[in-house]
């Protein structure tokens, strides 16, 4: 995957593109059946942000980025604050970008950390939830 195709990927799944009926905020709005595909799309931002930030070295954050991650956090906090079904496990998904988002502001070394140890360490929550 290109640069230029993991950016794309990333505003389809906070909603600003053509695509958006593909994405991760449109699945939040509108509700979602399968959670392996919500957590497909989840995962799928976080391999988008990675593509990005080996491509730069220092990933830039510009306007339309940071714009686009807070969409996506912002319908993960609207979703959990409903308390639609599975509204836990979204909120793992909110609490990792929302740590990552930091990380990467701040520009620290490893700023994927939350993301790649997420299922082990929220794995209480994505087991209970899957079972449910």
């Amino acid at each position: 995957m290109t640069t230029t195709e993991a950016r794309l990927k990333i505003s389809m799944h906070a909603g600003t593109t053509e695509n958006f009926s593909n994405g991760y905020r449109y699945a939040l709005k509108y509700g979602f059946s399968d959670l392996e595909n919500i957590q497909h799309q989840f995962d799928e931002i976080f391999i988008c942000l990675k593509i990005l930030k080996e491509d730069s070295c220092s990933l830039s954050l510009n306007k339309e980025l940071l714009a686009d991650l807070n969409e996506i956090l912002w319908g993960s906090i609207l979703y959990i604050n409903c308390q639609n079904a599975n509204y836990r496990i979204v909120g793992v998904f909110a609490e990792v970008l929302s740590e990552t988002l930091l990380y990467l502001l701040e520009n620290t070394e490893e700023p994927f950390i939350a993301f790649d140890n997420y299922k082990e360490n929220y794995d209480d929550i994505l087991c209970n939830t899957v079972e449910t």
